[in-house]
């Protein structure tokens, strides 16, 4: 139920590959982060955008967190999201999203398709490599991540931080895992303007 289920979309690295600010590209006249947060507002109570704070998001539900110094990395991103313990509010997992998700839509119905039995549920693209900033997460078990790394998470890889749990892996269709980080990428998903690295 939503209602039990934390939004976390992953929001502040530095778009180094695609040359400008990626999240604020758009589709349709939507930033490719408004379209993300959309979407998990569809499956979340409340979503955590880790990113400095941005315009266009007055929906009480959603709130901007970010780790200290910036640009740790989505592992020390997701760290300072899971210990922000106040905006949790009774939930009991955590959808993780990146913010430059092609077709957000598609990645948070293949998530919500099926229960969470393990420690979550990470998706697999076509060519077998686990997407953990496409996944849900139990609640508990990500915070008990977080505490063994022990503040050691900025630049640690997500994959790394979360060696020890047990993870479920769902084999999805392409759309469901592509993010845009290249602007061939982004011109091919049909993002509007001009930009090049």
């Amino acid at each position: 139920m939503a209602e039990q289920r934390l939004g976390i979309v992953l929001g502040g690295g530095r778009s180094s590959r695609m040359g400008t600010d990626k999240l604020e590209l758009t589709v349709s006249g939507r930033t490719l982060l408004q379209r993300v947060v959309e979407a998990a507002l569809w499956g979340c109570h409340r979503v955590l955008v880790v990113s400095p704070s941005r315009e266009g998001f007055e929906d009480p539900r959603v709130r901007f967190v970010l780790e200290e110094p910036p640009y740790g990395g989505p592992a020390a991103g997701l760290a300072a999201a899971v210990t922000d313990v106040s905006w949790a509010d009774g939930a009991t997992e955590v959808m993780v999203l990146a913010g430059d998700l092609a077709s957000p839509d598609v990645t948070v119905s293949c998530l919500l398709d099926g229960d969470l039995d393990a420690d979550g549920v990470v998706l697999v693209d076509e060519e077998g490599w686990p997407q953990h900033l496409a996944a849900r997460y139990r609640l508990a078990a990500l915070r008990a991540a977080v505490v063994e790394a022990r503040g050691e998470c900025r630049g640690m890889s997500v994959k790394r931080l979360l060696t020890r749990l047990n993870l479920a892996m769902k084999n999805v269709p392409k759309l469901a895992t592509v993010d845009l980080d290249t602007p061939d990428l982004a011109r091919i998903h049909g993002v509007d303007g001009e930009f090049s690295p």
